[in-house]
């Protein structure tokens, strides 16, 4: 009992007492020992301002941050005021800017570049887009890749035209010359912005041919392909020349060696008659 009153001490205090322990008795220590106190006191003391102004900066910091994106996210000041459009052939100015209209007055760093290119690859001729967006004046740059036109397919009664990989580009509306004829083949589906559906094995034989004629600048000279027959494929090459393919093994290559006999001297700009290619490696020009 004595001992617990040892540690126990009653302070007189505006009419108040107050209990609490004893402080430490340092009148044993050595002089070292109380320096080291000391020492580490201070040293805690320290530590604590440098914590306390560290909490102030980053308090400033956050306060700051929010001002800023305020600023840049709620206000006026960074809402789209133009929006420009390169790289268009077959779309029109007036479709895409149509297109894009509601985006103007819209927050520029709330408007994704994901929208942008959704909104634009609704319109079935365009393959790519590429945004670029511009603060000062707040602004958006957009380049267009499109579907190159590539062949023409007819169903049920309506024509389309249809891009080297099969997408349905829309329906054609007049005649047109430079674009082959694709005959011999059963569509399934043909939907304006998505890929043609071919039966059996032909859809993928007429990509490889579309593809290869396009990388070898000769599709503007055809004017029909032919697949009714998959042993043995033929083209019609600017109405006098029968190009006989053979079947679809290697085509690729037979339709690089058919560049080669157009180009070449042998086969005059004016020439009638068959091209044999159906032997690969081979290629057999008949008058």
């Amino acid at each position: 009992m004595d001992e617990k009153k040892n540690n126990i001490r009653l302070v007189k205090n505006g009419g108040r007492r107050v209990t609490g322990s004893m402080p430490p008795d340092d009148s044993n220590l050595s002089s070292s020992e109380l320096l080291k106190r000391k020492i580490s006191y201070q040293k805690r003391q320290k530590e604590r301002r440098v914590q306390k102004k560290r909490r102030r900066t980053v308090l400033v910091i956050v306060a700051l941050i929010i001002i800023v994106l305020i600023l840049l996210f709620l206000t006026p000041i960074f809402n789209i005021r133009t929006i420009s459009v390169d790289g268009n052939e077959a779309v029109s100015n007036e479709q895409i800017v149509e297109r894009l209209k509601p985006l103007i007055g819209q927050n520029l760093l709330r408007t994704s570049d994901g929208k942008i290119e959704n909104m634009l690859k609704e319109i079935p001729y365009i393959r790519e887009v590429s945004v670029q967006k511009r603060l000062f004046p707040p602004s958006v740059d957009v380049v267009v890749t499109e579907y190159a036109p590539a062949a023409i397919i007819r169903t049920g009664g309506k024509s389309y035209v249809i891009s080297s990989d099969l997408r349905v580009l829309g329906e054609l509306q007049t005649s047109s010359g430079s674009l082959p004829v694709i005959t011999g083949v059963e569509i399934e589906r043909a939907e304006i912005g998505y890929d043609c559906e071919i039966k059996s094995d032909k859809g993928g034989v007429l990509r490889t041919m579309l593809q290869t004629l396009e990388k070898t600048e000769v599709i503007h000279g055809v004017v029909e392909i032919n697949l009714m027959n998959l042993t043995s494929i033929t083209m019609n090459y600017d109405d006098r020349l029968t190009v006989q393919c053979g079947s679809q093994l290697d085509m690729e290559m037979k339709l690089r060696m058919f560049r080669e006999v157009v180009m070449s001297e042998e086969l005059s700009q004016n020439a009638h008659g068959t091209v044999d290619l159906s032997e690969t490696g081979n290629a057999l020009i008949i008058p």
